[in-house]
C-alpha cells in the first residue's frame, strides 16, 4: 500500500512539473518580445504606372515619372531629379509637416519646392494640390494628389528660381510633347492633340474619357508652351 501511495505521489510531482515548464516555455520572453505587425509589414510602393488618360505620364531629365497616386509618392519621384524636396516655403520635408484634419484640402497655392544641388542655390517649384478624403488626421505624405502643375518660366521675379527645360509630356498616342521653350500651339499640340474643347487667350483646355482635364498655358504671341496643369478626376 504504501509503495503505491509512493508511486502516486511521484507521478502526480512528474505530472506537475511537466505542466509548469509548459506554462513556463508558452510565455512571452520579456526579453526578445515578438514584432508587431507594424514593425514587420514593409508598405510597399506602387510601381510605375501609366495612366489611361491623355497623358499616360511625363519625364523630367529622362526620368519616368507617373501621375502621382499620393503627395509622398510624388515626393519620391521628385527626389530622384533634386537633392531636397520640401513643401512650400515651410523649410520643412513632407514628414517634418503638420497632419492635415479628416476632409481637409491644401491650399490653392501649394507647392513642393525642389533643390536641384546641395548647395541650395537652385530650386524649381512643382504646384500641387491634394485632399484628405477620410474621417482622420492624415499625414501630408499619405493625402490624396488632386491636381499638379508644371511650369517651363524663363521669366520670375524670384531669385535662384530654375526653369528645367527637360520636362516632356508622354501621350496616349505616344507622342511627345516638350516643354523646353520650344513647343507651340499651332505647329505641335494642335498637330498632336487636335482642337482644344476651350481656348481662352492662350489657355488650351482639353479632357479625356478617364475624367482628368488638361491646361496648357501658351505664351500669347508665339504660342510657345510653358504651362500644363493636370486636374484629376473627381470620386
Amino acid at each position: 500500500m504504501l509503495k503505491k501511495s509512493l508511486s502516486l505521489c511521484l507521478v502526480l510531482t512528474m505530472m506537475f512539473g511537466l505542466t509548469a515548464c509548459s506554462m513556463e516555455d508558452s510565455k512571452p520572453d520579456s526579453d526578445n518580445p515578438a514584432p508587431s505587425t507594424k514593425e514587420t509589414v514593409t508598405k510597399k510602393e506602387r510601381p510605375f504606372t501609366e495612366s489611361k488618360g491623355l497623358i499616360k505620364y511625363f519625364t523630367i531629365a529622362e526620368e519616368k515619372i507617373c501621375l502621382p497616386e499620393t503627395v509622398g509618392e510624388y515626393v519620391k519621384y521628385l527626389e530622384k531629379i533634386g537633392a531636397k524636396v520640401e513643401l512650400g516655403d515651410t523649410g520643412k520635408t513632407i514628414d517634418e509637416a503638420p497632419e492635415l484634419n479628416a476632409g481637409g484640402i491644401s491650399s490653392m497655392v501649394a507647392f513642393l519646392k525642389v533643390y536641384l544641388d546641395d548647395a541650395e542655390d537652385e530650386w524649381q517649384w512643382f504646384g500641387i494640390r491634394y485632399e484628405n478624403n477620410t474621417k482622420k488626421s492624415l499625414e501630408v505624405a499619405d493625402c490624396k494628389v488632386t491636381q499638379i502643375t508644371l511650369d517651363y518660366d524663363t521669366i520670375t521675379e524670384e531669385e535662384n528660381h530654375h526653369g528645367i527645360n527637360s520636362i516632356v509630356f508622354i501621350t496616349n498616342g505616344d507622342e511627345e510633347i516638350p516643354m523646353n521653350g520650344k513647343t507651340t500651339s499651332h505647329k505641335h499640340i494642335f498637330k498632336m492633340l487636335g482642337n482644344p474643347v476651350q481656348n481662352t487667350d492662350g489657355h488650351l483646355h482639353y479632357s479625356d474619357d478617364q475624367g482628368y482635364n488638361y491646361e496648357m498655358v501658351t505664351e500669347n504671341q508665339k504660342g510657345i508652351l510653358t504651362r500644363m496643369v493636370i486636374t484629376y478626376p473627381k470620386d
